[in-house]
């Protein structure tokens, strides 16, 4: 007997005879979408082939040609899918259309009972898997490797499958975060989704199933995904050079779930990072990470104000549209973790404000001085 309102969905999610990402939104237009991120999706497309085709093409035809203009299965009406608002609607529009959407990205090595870094990513799947990856490389050493002549990045290699998946195979009607926790010594991605199986998958006899087919073969064109199964393959490849020997699982059940063990060389020396270890002091005086004009600006002001909701920087840079507040001045400091929402597990709330972290405070101090001297 099945009472638990996540099993339900995913008992009737495994017997549709469609994908949830073909679901058809009727009230969703063009205006809910973000121009900027089809010019950002043509950059990633010309990265992959200068000549692509879809290059010369409008936003309308870019989402007809990608298969985010349909008919829905059930209802007969016509228009942008579910898919269309998470790869390229604003931030509103996609909390409208899945108001339970969040990345969870987790650092757990001295802290382990709560954290000691943490990213939760509500917003359009170009701009996520950015920051994901983006919370990788802030976390994750990237040893040196040469495949022949080339020196390969096994870090990128094997995360940005991963977090490639996460994206790609997430059943974004359920509830239920995706989530990835970096430990001491491994990491452990876990993902909602429509189960196929049960119990471990062997990556030398397992029969790959997409989840969304109209947002793998978009990604596909953008280069952040190669195929059907390909993640599975290539993690296998490049990890037990990574972690010397070490082998990843991938399970299927409730959540799929990913564990990837990590080596010591994975791992960043830092004090922060290494509770009780003794560390070389720094031969040459910290530099401060270069950040984009907005984000000095922001981070000058909360230094000033303490705390502030996004009506006041609004109102103290003179800025009408919040979704360039948003943009250019707040997520890219949550994404470098220099400031931290006041009210964190309601991200839309009317009363949210935002502080500087410690590490913001440290940018600042770091900064003045370097502009002192």
């Amino acid at each position: 007997r099945v009472r638990d309102p996540h099993q339900i969905a995913g008992i009737v999610n495994r017997k549709l005879s469609f994908y949830t990402e073909q679901r058809v939104l009727p009230l969703l237009s063009l205006t809910d979408l973000r121009p900027e991120l089809f010019d950002r999706a043509r950059v990633l497309m010309r990265g992959v082939s200068s000549h692509h085709p879809w290059l010369g093409l409008g936003d309308e035809e870019l989402l007809r040609v990608g298969g985010f203009v349909r008919q829905d299965p059930l209802t007969g009406a016509f228009g942008y899918s579910l898919a269309a608002a998470l790869m390229f609607g604003t931030d509103e529009a996609i909390q409208h259309a899945t108001p339970g959407l969040v990345f969870d990205a987790v650092l757990r090595r001295v802290d382990v009972a709560r954290y000691d870094d943490r990213l939760m990513v509500r917003t359009n799947l170009i701009d996520a898997f950015d920051q994901l990856m983006g919370f990788v490389e802030k976390h994750l050493n990237d040893p040196f490797h040469m495949e022949g002549n080339t020196r390969v990045s096994l870090r990128d290699r094997i995360f940005r499958e991963l977090v490639s998946n996460l994206i790609a195979h997430r059943e974004y009607t359920s509830a239920a975060p995706a989530t990835m926790i970096i430990h001491r010594d491994k990491v452990v991605l876990r993902n909602p989704h429509v189960r196929h199986g049960q119990g471990l998958i062997d990556p030398a006899n397992f029969t790959p199933f997409p989840k969304n087919p109209t947002i793998c073969k978009f990604m596909i064109q953008l280069g952040r995904y190669e195929q059907l199964g390909s993640g599975v393959y290539n993690v296998n490849r490049y990890l037990p050079i990574y972690a010397k020997g070490a082998l990843p699982s991938f399970e299927e059940g409730e959540l799929f779930t990913v564990t990837v063990p990590l080596s010591e060389e994975a791992i960043p020396r830092a004090g922060a990072d290494k509770a009780g270890d003794e560390t070389n002091p720094p031969v040459t005086p910290p530099v401060t990470p270069p950040v984009a004009p907005p984000v000095e600006r922001l981070l000058e002001a909360l230094a000033e104000h303490d705390e502030l909701g996004n009506a006041d920087l609004r109102d103290l840079f003179g800025l009408r549209d919040r979704t360039h507040l948003r943009q250019h001045y707040v997520h890219p400091a949550l994404s470098d973790g220099l400031i931290e929402p006041t009210i964190p597990d309601k991200p839309t709330s009317r009363l949210q404000k935002y502080r500087l972290t410690p590490k913001g405070r440290e940018w600042l101090e770091v900064a003045k001085k370097g502009s002192g001297s």
